[in-house]
């Protein structure tokens, strides 16, 4: 008996042992952290068994062709280790080049462990359909953008963080819905809130804000008068490098789709219907919903009109400059 041990206690339990590797593995899903996951945890258990990275080899099927993945299937792992063959974007391959990796895995070799990695296999692929037979087909969906908010909220309690329902969906708001963005803005929140409850204030002073979100905040603030919150989120872009053209398009766009929520309004129509009828998701539908109460349909229509000559001045009617032509805009949008 080890002298350190008392009497009583539970004998140690060995670690678990791994289950045993498929012969093939086809990766599907635009969850992008947990395939990630999925795809480091079978590099990491080559690597262990292996001691080294050198029978792991990767390809990409928009480039490398289904011979060039069989062969380096068939090739001898060293050292009597497994070999990975880990191939992405494998919906990109056509039909004879997938078939070619289906008569593969119908005999695969002893020593390999070939992985396909897709963003989505339709159900009859054949790919799908050899490796349901052959092997595993692991499915990782990413959440739908109405759940990130929970998805978050799960997230930040593995974070030992406390996250609320509202600051959840203000992050989503301001940091866009990449999954792997979100991860790292949640990370640097909970190290800052150090176990405490992440507020707004938090978000509002750490998190990175997107483009997307940037423009959002411009165009809201167009819409509610707010010039200081316009010429700041402007400038911040410029700075950032973002298109002239681009940012004015946007805003038009917004306000001509204005327009439209206002127009529906001011004929009775509810929040429900005119998100329904243009296809709108539920907090955009919301800001132009206020936006269209605040301006009306009049209100709407002088900045259209404003619009349209800045449109003209912007391609080419003006010399001055194109930022100074977008600023002379957003001061005649404030004015109006």
């Amino acid at each position: 008996m080890n002298p350190t041990s008392r009497q009583g206690d539970a004998p140690e339990q060995p670690p678990p042992t791994p289950r045993p590797l498929k012969p093939a593995y086809l990766i599907v899903g635009d969850d992008a952290p947990k395939v990630e996951t999925a795809l480091r945890r079978l590099r990491q258990r080559i690597i262990r068994e292996s001691g080294s990275d050198i029978n792991i080899s990767e390809f990409d099927a928009a480039i490398d062709g289904a011979v060039a993945v069989v062969n380096a299937a068939n090739t001898l792992a060293f050292l009597g280790g497994v070999r990975l063959v880990l191939v992405k974007r494998v919906d990109a391959w056509p039909k004879p080049e997938k078939e070619s990796i289906a008569a593969y895995l119908a005999s695969p070799a002893p020593d390999a462990c070939l992985c396909l990695v897709a963003e989505s296999l339709p159900a009859g692929d054949i790919l799908r359909s050899a490796m349901q037979k052959h092997g595993e087909v692991l499915e990782y969906r990413a959440p739908r953008e109405s759940d990130l908010p929970r998805w978050l909220q799960a997230e930040a309690v593995r974070r030992g963080a406390t996250l609320g329902r509202r600051e959840a969906a203000l992050l989503v708001q301001r940091c866009g819905t990449d999954q792997n963005f979100l991860l790292r803005e949640l990370e640097k929140l909970s190290l800052y809130a150090e176990g405490g409850p992440i507020t707004e204030e938090d978000i509002d002073l750490l998190g990175s804000i997107t483009v997307e979100a940037r423009i959002f905040d411009l165009v809201d603030s167009l819409a509610l008068g707010r010039g200081s919150v316009a010429f700041s989120t402007t400038v911040q872009l410029l700075a950032d490098g973002e298109d002239v053209n681009l940012i004015f398009s946007r805003i038009l766009k917004h306000f001509q789709q204005l327009g439209r929520v206002a127009a529906l309004r001011e004929e009775g129509w509810d929040a429900a219907a005119i998100q329904a009828e243009l296809k709108l998701k539920p907090y955009p539908a919301k800001k132009l919903f206020e936006q269209a109460a605040h301006l009306g349909s009049e209100g709407v229509a002088r900045r259209l009109a404003v619009l349209a000559e800045a449109d003209a001045r912007l391609k080419g009617m003006s010399p001055l400059p194109e930022d100074v032509e977008l600023q002379l805009c957003l001061g005649r949008l404030l004015a109006v």
